[in-house]
C-alpha cells in the first residue's frame, strides 16, 4: 500500500472489475478485511485488492513499482481518483 504509482478508482461495478483484473492473475489469499471480502490480484510489477461490503459497489486500489506497469488500465472505461501510469 506504499507503491510509489497508483490507479485509484471510483466506485466500480462487477463488470468493470472484471474489465480491470481480466489480465492479471489471481493470488489466493484469505479476505483482508472480514467485513468486506478482499481479493488480490498481480502482474508484473503490479498488485491490485479489490474489496465489495455489498457485492454490488466495488473499491479497488492497484499499486505498481513503475508508470509503465499500469499502462494497460489506462484505457479501460474507469472514473480514476488518481492514476500515475
Amino acid at each position: 500500500m506504499g507503491a510509489e504509482y497508483l490507479a485509484l478508482p471510483r466506485e466500480l461495478t462487477a463488470p468493470q472489475v472484471e474489465q480491470l483484473t481480466g489480465a492479471l492473475h489471481r493470488v489466493p489469499l484469505r479476505p483482508f478485511w472480514p467485513w468486506a471480502p478482499t481479493r488480490f490480484y498481480v502482474a508484473p510489477g503490479l498488485v491490485m485488492h479489490v474489496s465489495s461490503e455489498d457485492g454490488e459497489a466495488f473499491h479497488a486500489w492497484a499499486g505498481a513499482t513503475h508508470r509503465s506497469a499500469l499502462n494497460p488500465l489506462a484505457d479501460l472505461p474507469v472514473d480514476w481518483n488518481r492514476f500515475d501510469g
